[in-house]
């Protein structure tokens, strides 16, 4: 009898660890600058964005979840304002994201984290041929955020922290509608931090890092406005790549990819719009999710479709069962975002 008490209690304890959840809420104000990453954004990027976010989140502290990530990890929904110092012409932002921060490094009073997100942006300012002719920053009141955050936390109490954070933040329509430069604003941030639950982190062991290369196959697709018809065309992708650890959470790797854009004009034939590009990139890994920077270099393209030799995807990929993956991209030249696209992915 005492044997099966003994078992339920152990069971009982096992199960409140794995439903143990750190929730905590933060205030934050920032204070940046814009980039003009081109010529022609130099005159309207002289102002000084500022603004706030409201930022909730939750820790899971089961297995499970550490599974997920090989690593302890926040997942929130954030709330946020962003003035950009230039009423008339760029206006404000009001953004709702989802993120993901998973903890580097941790004692007793310091932690180290990168938080990072995606969202919705509703912009009161855009482009007009006539009423604003000078913001060729956005032209759609609805777009996309995306950022990067690394994150300074100092626990004052238990229940209270505050943080320093570096953001580099970029707002762009994906190339939905033109003109869409993308606005590129770091900001400094400082905020505090209100724990509702907090608890001590569980001890599991980290998985053995993969001995051998990891190949994969990619596929993806979006649309463009057409630049020889009316209306939006679709753009393909096909990936082939490979990756090899160097540590837990970074990996390097190659590929080739091929890209079909329909939306492009063509001379003679539609073979002109292939475009072949190999590529070198970088991992960051965590369990089975893989946010990995490409940079890739045009072997042909057509005539008058862009200056650059190169451009660099940013790609987010959750590994959903066995070893096929889902998620999404961004492609840039150089600062300029051109499409986000979704993406399905598969490992052997």
């Amino acid at each position: 009898m005492e044997k099966h008490f003994f078992g339920i209690l152990l069971l009982l304890i096992c199960s409140g660890v794995m439903a143990q959840t750190n929730k905590r809420l933060s205030l934050e104000g920032q204070y940046g600058f814009i980039i003009p990453h081109s010529s022609e954004l130099k005159e309207i990027s002289q102002s000084n964005p500022f603004g706030v976010n409201v930022h909730y989140q939750t820790m899971n502290l089961g297995k499970n979840r550490w599974d997920a990530c090989n690593c302890f990890h926040y997942l929130g929904v954030q709330l946020s304002y962003h003035n950009f110092a230039n009423r008339d012409v760029i206006g404000s932002a009001y953004s709702l994201s989802g993120t993901f921060e998973p903890i580097l490094w941790k004692n007793e009073k310091l932690a180290f984290s990168i938080l990072s997100g995606i969202g919705v942006s509703y912009l009161d300012r855009v482009y007009d041929e006539i009423s604003n002719p000078e913001n060729i920053f956005f032209s759609s009141p609805i777009s996309f955020i995306l950022f990067v955050t690394p994150k300074i936390e100092y626990r004052i109490s238990e229940n209270w922290s505050s943080q320093l954070t570096v953001a580099y933040n970029h707002i762009s329509n994906g190339g939905q509608s033109q003109p869409n430069k993308g606005i590129n604003y770091p900001m400094l941030g400082i905020g505090v931090n209100r724990y509702f639950q907090s608890s001590p982190f569980p001890k599991y062991e980290k998985s053995d890092l993969p001995k051998t290369i990891q190949w994969f196959v990619e596929t993806a697709f979006t649309t463009r406005e057409s630049d020889w018809s009316n209306g939006r065309k679709p753009v393909l992708s096909l990936v082939g790549g490979f990756h090899k650890n160097l540590t837990a959470i970074n990996a390097l790797g190659a590929g080739l990819e091929l890209t079909k854009d329909y939306a492009l004009d063509v001379e003679n034939s539609r073979l002109e719009a292939l475009m072949p590009a190999p590529f070198i990139a970088h991992h960051f890994l965590f369990g089975r999710i893989d946010f990995n920077q490409r940079f890739a270099i045009y072997t042909q393209k057509p005539t008058g479709y862009n200056d650059y030799l190169f451009y660099q995807r940013y790609s987010l990929m959750y590994r959903l069962v066995n070893d096929f993956s889902m998620g999404f991209s961004l492609k840039a030249h150089g600062h300029v975002a051109e499409n986000m696209d979704v993406r399905i992915s598969f490992r052997f």
